[in-house]
């Protein structure tokens, strides 16, 4: 996966799309970044600590601090206030990783019988579903919580100069 990304962004627009637990997930974010040039993330989750700190405001310049762990979607790590503390919660964080750790169990258990099913019904054709479905299972077991650990993240802060009290919150 990649590494933390800092950057200064303006919201413009984005479709609110479900809420979990710990975090809002948002679609078609319209974003202006500090050149002027507007950009899109597809999908953008945000951890409601965050959120309530102010970092999903429209038309104000954040200073984010991002990670992606997927194609199109982006996990909102920490973001830096006005005054230039940095906010973070990196407890929500990982239960991100957790509720995709469970998401690729299950994706991972119901790859093969969805891919028999699909198969008999399509005559063979729908057993390409198996090796699909086992690929999205590995990436959501290990490839995003390894993404999202503490130990990686406390890493990726620190070489952003962003120093992390002992506590998983500030």
């Amino acid at each position: 996966m990649s590494d933390l990304k800092k950057i200064t962004v303006t919201i413009k627009n984005y479709d609110f799309h479900a809420s979990q637990g710990t975090a809002n997930l948002y679609k078609k974010v319209r974003l202006l970044d500090e050149a002027g040039r507007i950009f899109y993330y597809k999908d953008l989750i945000v951890p409601h600590y965050l959120e309530r700190k102010g970092a999903t405001s429209k038309d104000v310049p954040r200073t984010w601090f991002i990670k992606h762990i997927g194609k199109s979607a982006v996990v909102v790590v920490a973001f830096e206030t006005k005054n230039g503390t940095v906010e973070y919660d990196l407890d929500e964080v990982r239960d991100l990783a957790r509720s995709g750790f469970v998401a690729g169990v299950v994706y991972g258990v119901l790859a093969i019988p969805a891919g028999f099913i699909a198969g008999i019904a399509t005559f063979g054709l729908g057993l390409a579903i198996i090796p699909m479905g086992l690929y999205f299972a590995y990436r959501n077991i290990f490839k995003i919580p390894a993404s999202l650990s503490r130990k990686r993240l406390l890493e990726d802060l620190s070489s952003h100069g962003v120093k992390v009290e002992e506590g998983w919150a500030r």
